[in-house]
């Protein structure tokens, strides 16, 4: 999958796209004579994704079904971002996907009405962009700072962030601006994966990066974590002597990393051995039957209700919904409708029968949790199991803060608690990458293949049986709207 720049192609009006003619046909009718803050209020409706604290305005937008990240800097700086990512993605390290830049011509602005001899001097209003493509799966900051930031969930960022430092600076990159903001974390299934997402201040070497670079490295992240943690205070709304992240925190990184570089070190003296495209592939069979199973599920979030002929349940869900669930699921499934109805009358004061109740429950609740697990469940999951596992879960969460948890926080809590990563892995990305004969972004050779839709269209009605065959953008999408939609009182 490589990327390769193109020569420049103008528009009318003289703007430099640098990149190839699909991502271009794209893109071009965008308001680019104008800066972004000022894309709003020409219709451009960006992405309600917000990423950490940035030198530079940056949009999201969604383009025929793709999505894209744009950053507004000068032509040199979006070149030299573009070319790094680029290298980046060459050596095999998990970072943003570059699309390309765009040049736009502007006119020269006043830097001093009297320069040298009364001259006034203008340096040039070129306007640069860099342009890349939104990583899938990514969760937003705005969320990302909402979880509840125990000590498990940030030691299972922090690790992830490690591994990606060990990732750049055993293959030669020197970050140079580390930081929180600059990364994207995503989860997919059982996995968690810190990607690069700024790249102005890289520098690159032939050989791994020396130790005082290195030091350099986690000694700015340190620093960042500081500042960031008043961020994540405010998006939790705690109060000011709340303390986020502290200096246990920091040395939890500088410990995984230091680990992880010993592992890093082992394994590649022991996979020297792998000179065969058939024996590469035969290494990443048994990498993706490796992993985390799920976490079982302990004791019965609701009663037993009766005792009926097998199949009943089954039967009588259909009726109700049309929707096919196992035979072992199906009794506590039905439990959890008439759990809901119980619910839904003490709340309105008056008896709610349980056809309403059905679809209550399925909009509210089953809707939305099967499209989260199709976007995040891998293969060898049991979508049922995952999915009484994740509302459980909300329902504990709920009674725990003494409120109805949003199903988006409640899903981003539960999954960082399916995921592990406090292993480098059978073999680091960038060794794996150099082995691939058509090399292919790292994030897609080490990930297992995520839960195919038709796994999932029992569990949905015809009309919305569609929804879970959709791609990446548009699930994300629809996933969106349906969380967003009022519920009823």
């Amino acid at each position: 999958m490589n990327n390769k720049e193109s020569a420049p192609n103008h528009t009318p009006d003289h703007i430099q796209f640098q990149m190839d003619a699909p991502n271009q046909r794209h893109l071009q009718d965008l308001p680019w004579q104008l800066p972004l803050e000022e894309w709003p209020a020409q219709g451009i409706v960006p992405l309600l994704i917000r990423r950490g604290d940035s030198r530079h305005p940056v949009i999201f937008v969604e383009r025929e079904g793709l999505r894209y990240a744009i950053k507004e800097t000068t032509p040199s700086m979006a070149k030299r971002e573009i070319a790094n990512l680029r290298e980046i993605d060459q050596r095999g390290i998990p970072v943003v996907t570059p699309i390309g830049s765009v040049i736009v011509p502007a006119p020269p602005l006043l830097l001093d009405e009297h320069g040298p001899g009364g001259v006034p001097q203008y340096i040039s209003g070129d306007r640069g962009y860099t342009v890349t493509s939104l990583a899938p799966r990514v969760i937003p900051h705005v969320l990302l700072y909402r979880i509840p930031f125990t000590r498990k969930n940030k030691q299972r960022i922090l690790s992830a962030i490690a591994l990606l430092l060990i990732e750049l600076h055993e293959h030669g990159v020197y970050w140079g601006d580390p930081s929180l903001a600059n990364v994207l974390i995503r989860i997919a299934g059982r996995r968690i994966q810190a990607i690069l997402a700024d790249a102005e201040t890289v520098d690159f070497f032939s050989e791994p990066v020396n130790d005082n670079l290195r030091e350099q490295d986690l000694a700015a992240f340190g620093e960042s974590l500081m500042w960031q943690a008043e961020d994540m205070r405010q998006a939790q709304e705690l109060p000011e002597e709340a303390e986020l992240i502290d200096d246990k925190d920091f040395r939890y990184l500088e410990q995984r990393y230091r680990i992880l570089r010993r592992e890093h070190v082992q394994l590649l003296s022991s996979s020297s051995g792998f000179i065969t495209r058939y024996q590469f592939l035969r290494m990443l069979e048994a990498l993706n039957k490796g992993g985390f199973s799920i976490l079982g599920m302990g004791g019965h979030a609701f009663q037993q209700l009766a005792t009926v002929l097998p199949g009943w349940y089954q039967r009588r869900i259909h009726e109700l919904l049309g929707i096919h669930i196992p035979p072992n699921y199906a009794h506590r499934f039905y439990n959890t409708i008439l759990s809901h109805q119980y619910q839904l009358s003490k709340n309105g004061g008056h008896d709610v029968s349980l056809e309403e109740a059905a679809k209550d429950w399925y909009t509210r609740y089953h809707l939305p949790a099967i499209l989260f697990l199709r976007q995040h469940l891998t293969s060898d999951q049991d979508p049922m199991q995952a999915y009484f596992s994740l509302l459980e879960y909300r329902w504990k969460l709920s009674l725990k803060v003494g409120y109805e948890v949003p199903m988006e926080d409640a899903a981003l809590q539960w999954a960082m608690q399916q995921v592990e990563t406090e292993k480098l892995g059978a073999v680091d990305p960038a060794t794996l990458a150099r082995w691939w004969h058509d090399r292919e972004a790292v994030a897609q050779i080490l990930e297992t293949p995520l839960i195919d839709g038709e796994k999932l269209e029992p569990l949905l009605s015809k009309e919305e049986q569609p929804l879970v065959h959709l791609s990446a953008s548009e699930l994300d999408q629809k996933l969106t709207e349906i969380l967003e939609q009022p519920e009823k009182e």
